[in-house]
């Protein structure tokens, strides 16, 4: 069993966003739990386990991989990967919005806001790249090809 607790920590570790600390709770609680359905929404993500079942009301999931390493390695590769995920789920609205309302706005004005934001629109990137390079990686190195 997994704790939401631990994955939430986690990903709460590689945002900033005073908006989100401002939250109760129960507000934040229930965000973190949407985000988490969309990161195991993703088919990339969903493929990598033999099964999965959570638990919203507990806040826990168990999981099975595909290809188990160990139990600690396990535990620690899923909080990661869904981190990183809840990570994507939170700024992709956030950049979604940017480079839709710019256009809008249009001339000099919009070129500043997209240079304004170009900083939040790369880490996007690089944040689908390392999730998409980590799974491919769990995948290359842990697979029935590969013997013990």
């Amino acid at each position: 069993m997994l704790s939401y607790s631990k994955i939430f920590s986690r990903f709460l570790g590689k945002i900033t966003d005073y908006k989100v600390a401002c939250l109760n709770e129960n507000d934040l609680t229930e965000l973190e739990i949407e985000w988490l359905h969309s990161v195991l929404s993703k088919p990339r993500v969903i493929k990598i386990f033999k099964s999965i079942s959570l638990d919203d009301e507990m806040k826990q999931m168990s999981f099975e991989l595909n290809y188990s390493v160990n139990a600690q390695f396990d535990e620690n590769f899923v909080t990661g990967l869904l981190a990183l995920g809840m990570a994507i789920e939170w700024l992709q609205p956030q950049v979604d919005s940017v480079i839709n309302i710019a256009p809008m706005i249009g001339g000099k004005e919009e070129k500043k806001i997209l240079d304004n934001h170009k900083y939040s629109i790369e880490r996007l990137e690089s944040m689908k790249t390392e999730l998409n390079k980590t799974i491919r990686d769990y995948g290359y190195m842990y697979n029935s090809y590969i013997s013990d």
